[in-house]
């Protein structure tokens, strides 16, 4: 009975060595350009949630692009990759290598003054820099208060946690209480943290609602997709804003922006005024190659409140508006003024 024991006993203490041997003799991904792109191409198979969204089919990009890999040229895999990258036409999807990065195009030229604040000074009271990440101003129309976001970066660890810059808006509440109405700016707004965007837009919240929906990729197959999530938002803060508020978007208002604009749409006192938003939340992780080069790539895609999809469409505005280049040069915010206008004709 002794030896039977003893038997059993040297088997597992075998099978946990030898185990142990392998987790930490095992040796790292080989780091040529054919393992690279195994790796690249099995990553987004298993985790980018937006190919029939994008009209892209990854098994033939496979068949496409595999062949021209060699084991030796890095810059035949960049060259590669960058056009695979850019073909999937997604904000969040990029690439960064010491050879270059291969980032998103914007759907706004160059001369899109849609995307920007014109002749400031013939609409809002100038006054010192206030030195916070929102900046606030009071418009020439003194009932009406103007704010402007241009990002939603920020937190502790830069990704999950609240900054405490954006709680300014309790203080900016506080003075505005007696305000008409309060216009908020997100024009050049390119997103980051979404809980900095839920937070400010929680301060003009009515009640708890569903706000937007979305399905994350949880598996390489086509279908393999998780249930429909619900995002909510309720009232927070010391003030709730509920009489009229205008938010201004653009082609260039995305990312964690467009939360904030799918969050505050859903609210009866709130109008959205401007250009269509850029399309684009998808909530990307990063990952890593055997040769050290990163990429970012979309694990969900989201919808509106009404299962709307708006990954590579954009959120449209209530009341469309387009700042023209001729009414740029003449110092003319066709935007702002139709938000002010809103405002204004409110009851």
């Amino acid at each position: 009975m002794k030896m039977i024991k003893n038997i059993v006993f040297l088997f597992a203490f075998l099978l946990i060595f030898y185990g142990c041997e392998k987790m930490f003799l095992e040796s790292d991904p080989q780091n040529t350009s054919a393992n690279n792109f195994e790796i690249f191409w099995k990553d987004f198979n298993r985790y980018y949630a937006q190919f029939i969204i994008r009209n892209i089919n990854w098994d033939s990009v496979y068949t496409k692009y595999r062949p021209l890999v060699s084991s030796s040229s890095e810059q035949q895999l960049y060259s590669v990759f960058s056009k695979i990258v850019s073909g999937i036409n997604d904000m969040h999807v990029d690439l960064h290598t010491p050879l270059g990065d291969v980032n998103w195009k914007s759907k706004a030229p160059d001369s899109y003054p849609s995307g920007r604040l014109i002749n400031a000074g013939k609409y809002i009271q100038f006054g010192l820099s206030q030195n916070s990440i929102i900046e606030y101003r009071t418009c020439l129309n003194s009932s009406i208060g103007y704010i402007i976001i241009p990002t939603f970066s920020g937190g502790t660890d830069g990704l999950s946690l609240t900054d405490d810059r954006y709680l300014v808006i309790d203080e900016i509440l506080s003075k505005w209480k007696d305000k008409k109405g309060i216009i908020i700016d997100l024009r050049w707004n390119h997103g980051g943290n979404s809980n900095n965007a839920e937070t400010v837009a929680s301060r003009f919240a009515d009640k708890l609602r569903v706000y937007s929906q979305y399905r994350e990729k949880t598996g390489p197959g086509k279908q393999d997709f998780s249930q429909w999530k619900n995002s909510t938002i309720e009232p927070k803060g010391t003030h709730q804003f509920l009489k009229s508020v205008v938010i201004l978007t653009s082609r260039s208002t995305a990312s964690s922006a467009e939360m904030f604009v799918m969050a505050m749409q859903v609210f009866p006192h709130v109008t959205i005024v401007g250009d269509t938003t850029g399309g684009g939340v998808g909530a990307p992780i990063y990952r890593e190659l055997p040769n050290g080069w990163t990429y970012r790539l979309s694990t969900r895609y989201y919808a509106d409140a009404q299962q709307q999809v708006m990954e590579g469409v954009g959120i449209s505005p209530d009341v469309p508006v387009l700042t023209t280049v001729a009414d740029s040069l003449k110092g003319i915010d066709r935007i702002l003024e139709k938000g002010i206008e809103v405002i204004t004709t409110s009851k």
